[in-house]
């Protein structure tokens, strides 16, 4: 949930008293058309955002709208379950439910998207909770994942808002300056770490960018599993003192842009120099998936896709072995 338009939208419109609902995917399951956390605003004449698209969505705005010509009173939220079954090419039927929030924007909800716009602004996160009676954002409290539960007392969604994996990208070249492009979009927050200034390109990348030794890059890089990192320096000497000098932190993903020549060159070096094995043989190197890419572009892409795959559970690559 890091697209900042829908939430705009909604505070400008509710600033201009103009009627207006938030739509908010409370979570999915089997094949469910879209994903959790993702946000919709919707006005009688226009809407921005998605929450799946296709029939689901189109039948979804047609509620809100519904809803809002009923403004007076105002409408409480409601949670809409949708059940679909979806024929693939083959002729297999597979089914999936999405649960989707539909948010009438009251004056206490306008507060609130008032102070999300804020927050997401300065690059931050939290955590937002909604309920039948009650909307709020709570900055720096980041939940695992979204939830969606339902009692005799009603029912509570609570989810992540904001970018909050943040993927550090050591070597700000062409394929860095290309990722780093990509990655917003992604909810991924690119962190450039390099030791030349941002103009050396003739069109840096819209991101923060920390000017240091690569060696120097672990201390200006925060642990936790939402700490990626992603090694393509200029040089083979920096890419092995950048890699050596991870060992050991707390991070979700380590990847180095190489060769296999490469690979093999940086790993003995490491190997030499007392890097633990068992540290190495979980980097992902060659970096991204293998999708024929060569230009700048297309290896960021297939780089974006490994991060995708691997932070929603469906690639599990093995780097393969360690050259000795």
């Amino acid at each position: 949930m890091t697209d900042l338009r829908p939430w705009r939208r909604l505070l400008a419109w509710s600033l201009e008293g103009r009627p207006c609902v938030l739509l908010i995917v409370a979570g999915t399951e089997g094949s469910g058309p879209g994903s959790a956390g993702s946000v919709m605003a919707v006005s009688e004449e226009e809407s921005s955002g998605t929450v799946g698209g296709g029939s689901m969505e189109e039948m979804l705005v047609d509620r809100s709208v519904e809803k809002l010509r009923e403004w007076d009173p105002v409408p409480e939220p409601l949670v809409h379950r949708h059940i679909e079954d979806i024929e693939d090419s083959s002729g297999m039927i597979c089914s999936g439910s999405q649960t989707t929030l539909i948010v009438p924007v009251t004056p206490p909800v306008s507060a609130g998207v008032r102070d999300i716009c804020a927050i997401l602004d300065r690059d931050s996160s939290g955590l937002l909770e909604i309920t039948e009676s009650s909307f709020s954002f709570r900055e720096g409290e980041v939940p695992q994942g979204h939830g969606f539960t339902e009692s005799d007392a009603g029912w509570t969604y609570r989810g992540p808002l904001g970018v909050i994996d943040t993927v550090y990208i050591i070597g700000g070249g062409h394929v860095g300056r290309a990722l780093a492009d990509l990655l917003p979009g992604l909810s991924f927050r690119p962190v450039v770490i390099d030791c030349r200034e941002r103009d050396f390109l003739p069109d840096p990348p819209d991101c923060r960018w920390i000017v240091s030794p690569y060696g120097s890059a672990r201390e200006h890089m925060d642990q936790g599993e939402h700490s990626w990192a992603v090694i393509m320096t200029p040089g083979h000497r920096a890419d092995a003192e950048v890699l050596g000098s991870l060992s050991g932190m707390a991070l979700r993903y380590v990847g180095m842009m190489a060769s296999s020549a490469k690979r093999a060159a940086v790993y003995r070096e490491l190997l030499q120099n007392g890097a633990p094995a068992g540290f190495l043989e979980g980097v992902h190197c060659p970096i991204g998936l293998t999708i024929g890419s060569r230009t700048p572009k297309e290896i960021a892409v297939s780089i974006a896709a490994e991060l995708i795959g691997i932070r929603s559970g469906t690639v599990f690559r093995s780097p393969g072995p360690i050259p000795r």
